[in-house]
């Protein structure tokens, strides 16, 4: 929707990208930081061990950014008091922040918390639990549709077809009318090249790096010119027709109409939605089927889906039975999740024991980190889904765990995305077997998502 003065107020404060002759924030700072890049280079080359390393420096610790100074939080705790204890302290920003709002515009997930609280009760009926069946009927389709493109003995590569199935679910859920298929088909095409473009763009901020010819620039601009485009065409039905067709679209048309221009509003909350929803999906189903073959938890999963399905398709009312499968899957988030870092920015003094956060600094997560801390989870690199057993997880585990984030900001598709990941692992996995090709040691993509290295397959009827 169109930002507000208090928008662009906030963008006015994001953009001081010269902050050397502010002063000293007053926690440790990172040692290697180099002249002019600061710690960019550690960042950019190996970003998850980057930040792993960072809780031994101290809890909250300084770094570079350029020439921007900002701060990372290493501690679980502190963390969840960003979120929810002392979220009415922080707002949106920080580097990656602000890239993705040059890029999704001004929704849910990139607006400022003044205007989230206009939009979220908007956009809520959207994912009301209602709708859920519906969408899990959508979810079904795709995932069948997916997997009997396979044939017995294909050789797959799993990153690709799980991308092809999540965006086939989350636009043709958020874009049902039959007149609208095509704009679905662009939304789904384009997400690779602009989910690239937006990291990228996060590591260099500025508008100079944008306008450079570079490949990564063109694919980024081309493939959001297609999106453009298409959007117009459905948002113009959608108006004019003004039918519920039981997607997301139907609900989120309604929403924008008071908005200075409905158009370019329904245009940003769904490339939020699209780029919230694809991507994430997508690599969580990898990782999980990923470990489930390194940890060989296959059988177990097997045995379960029996006794759930009895042989038949998945549907919504089998996800709450599916007991074993979502510790599963809730274990590959902790392990590998695909909002592998947050930003944020502080609003007003946030006085925390470890020290004062001035206002207006830009603060540093990564849910990759913490969710490895050894005093949260015992053998933390290790996947063990029992964890998540009634029995054995800690009130803490709960509490400083937050795959979807927390308190007022927590994603609004949190239910649709694990209702897709589980709905996807049971079709597939009640048709084939999966074998997978010996790879060198899984390598991270850490983008805007952190996405899985190629995975070859085998699949075999099952």
């Amino acid at each position: 929707m169109a930002p507000g003065p208090h928008c662009a107020a906030s963008e006015r404060s994001l953009r001081h990208e010269d902050t050397m002759t502010a002063p000293a924030l007053p926690f440790p700072t990172v040692p290697g930081a180099v002249p002019l890049l600061g710690h960019l280079p550690h960042m950019a080359r190996s970003p998850l061990a980057f930040f792993r390393r960072l809780p031994s420096h101290g809890p909250v610790v300084r770094l570079r950014v350029a020439r921007r100074e900002v701060l990372a939080v290493t501690s679980p705790r502190l963390a969840h008091r960003i979120h929810v204890d002392d979220q009415h302290l922080f707002d949106k920003g920080g580097p990656l922040s602000e890239s993705m709002k040059d890029t999704l515009g001004d929704n849910l997930v990139t607006c400022p918390a003044g205007e989230h609280a206009r939009q979220r009760p908007l956009m809520n009926p959207a994912f009301h639990s209602s709708r859920m069946p519906a969408y899990s009927d959508v979810i079904r389709e795709a995932a069948v549709e997916v997997a009997t493109s396979w044939k017995a003995g294909q050789t797959v590569r799993l990153d690709r077809e799980a991308h092809r199935l999540a965006a086939l679910a989350v636009t043709r859920s958020l874009v049902s009318a039959p007149a609208a298929a095509d704009a679905a088909s662009v939304l789904a095409a384009g997400l690779d090249d602009i989910s690239q473009g937006i990291y990228v763009r996060s590591l260099f901020p500025g508008q100079l790096f944008a306008k450079l010819p570079l490949p990564v620039n063109r694919r980024y601009e081309q493939q959001m010119a297609r999106i453009r485009q298409a959007m117009k065409r459905v948002t113009a039905q959608y108006r004019a027709a003004g039918d519920d067709y039981g997607d997301v679209l139907s609900k989120v048309v309604p929403a924008c109409e008071e908005a200075a221009n409905p158009q370019q509003a329904v245009h940003d909350q769904v490339l939020g939605m699209v780029f919230g929803g694809v991507e994430t999906t997508a690599a969580a189903l990898v990782w999980t089927l990923r470990l489930i073959d390194q940890y060989q938890v296959a059988g177990d999963l097997h045995q379960e889906l029996r006794d759930v399905l009895g042989g038949s398709l998945p549907s919504h009312e089998h996800i709450d039975q599916l007991d074993y499968m979502r510790r599963v899957v809730t274990e590959a988030l902790r392990l590998h999740p695909p909002a592998w870092l947050g930003t944020r920015i502080s609003t007003a003094p946030v006085p925390w024991t470890e020290g004062t956060i001035p206002p207006e600094t830009a603060v540093l997560f990564s849910p990759y980190a913490l969710n490895r801390d050894p005093d949260l989870f015992e053998n933390p690199d290790r996947f063990d889904p029992d964890r998540w057993n009634r029995e054995s997880v800690t009130p803490e585990q709960r509490r400083y765990f937050f795959p979807f984030g927390a308190g007022t900001r927590k994603c609004i598709g949190h239910d649709f995305a694990m209702n897709e990941v589980i709905l996807a692992l049971a079709v597939i996995l009640t048709s084939w077997d999966l074998r997978h090709h010996s790879t060198p040691t899984a390598r991270h993509t850490p983008r805007f998502i952190m996405g899985p290295p190629p995975t070859p397959v085998t699949v075999q009827p099952r």
